[in-house]
């Protein structure tokens, strides 16, 4: 290797480190930021908790996960739906207002781990709702370790303990979602034997099968004809290849959305737009991972905040309680 050539890497490696090096941290999250976030995420939350749908089955036909271990049959008992409301309720209420978050982060998790597990175990597994457990879980793993963490050591500072946890909330928030988007572009790698983009128009086929499955489900006219799309792809296999690999590698590098607030702001965009773009030409939808995406990532009060009453402060990269 000639000189230039190794100074070139060098270079190259340096500037890598030093881009890493420069974030990938919790960043400061202010009081009235995260009440923003909690305001917006609980609704979302539970409104899949409002779904009776999950507690109309009688059997668990094929069970998966936790429904392996022991029977949810008891889920569709009539106390079942009103009791799990009622406390998703309560849960989320003091979730919002930021009290008793070690007790009722847990028990949202594991009421939304059955009730979906359940769902699940009748032998049509879909993921349309994990989203919104993964984000419970993650803050509520947070929230218990701070707290023990806290026990041990004895107490501190009511207001630095406050900021570090709401720091850690989000970032660790931000990692599970962006981690779920990683592991998928993994799955497609490792089934498809690294050949996942190259065989990527053949995809095709899937859009074809999402639309009339979409029509014989709602017998709407508008999926009873062509599949312009999906011929589009079959006709303009390299350039599928360069779209569909876009797609892929924007999945498999969702974990440059935790440098800084930028770089979220930005790889949430992207995602938000490869969900639209998913949602036009195969109709599935992603509502909740969306969502999650535009309240955790977007971060819109944030941006709002910097850009007026911020920049007038001159205190761009401090946030007020």
């Amino acid at each position: 290797m000639s000189s230039n050539s190794q100074s070139g890497v060098s270079r190259l490696k340096a500037g890598l480190i030093n881009w890493l090096g420069a974030g990938f941290r919790p960043s400061s999250v202010g009081r009235w930021e995260w009440f923003f976030m909690r305001l917006f995420f609980a609704p979302v939350a539970l409104h899949d908790f409002w779904d009776f749908h999950p507690f109309a089955y009688e059997k668990q036909a094929v069970p998966v996960g936790v429904a392996k271990l022991f029977e949810l049959t008891w889920l569709h008992e009539p106390w079942a739906y009103p009791t799990f409301v009622t406390l998703a309720v309560i849960g989320l209420i003091s979730y919002v207002m930021g009290r008793g978050m070690v007790v009722s982060l847990p028990m949202l998790v594991i009421l939304h781990t059955l009730m979906r597990t359940y769902e699940n175990s009748q032998g049509s597994i879909h993921h349309s709702h994990h989203m919104i457990t993964l984000v419970l879980l993650a803050q509520a793993v947070v929230v218990v370790v701070i707290k023990v963490r806290e026990r041990r050591l004895g107490k501190r500072d009511a207001e630095a303990s406050s900021a570090q946890l709401r720091s850690y909330l989000l970032f660790y928030t931000q990692g599970m979602v962006a981690a779920t988007y990683v592991i998928a572009a993994l799955s497609k790698a490792i089934n498809s034997k690294l050949m996942w983009v190259w065989n990527s128009p053949y995809i095709a086929f899937d859009f074809v099968k999402a639309q009339r499955q979409t029509y014989y489900k709602q017998l709407d006219p508008a999926y009873a004809g062509g599949t312009e799309a999906a011929e589009w792809v079959l006709s303009h296999p390299m350039m599928s290849r360069v779209a569909f690999g876009g797609a892929f590698f924007l999945e498999l590098l969702a974990l440059v959305a935790l440098r800084n607030r930028p770089w979220a702001f930005w790889t949430g965009l992207a995602l938000i737009s490869l969900h639209r773009g998913i949602f036009y030409i195969m109709h599935l939808r992603f509502y909740n991972s969306e969502l999650v995406l535009l309240i955790f990532f977007l971060n819109l009060p944030y941006w709002v905040w910097r850009y007026t009453a911020g920049r007038k402060e001159g205190e761009m990269g401090q946030l007020p309680n």
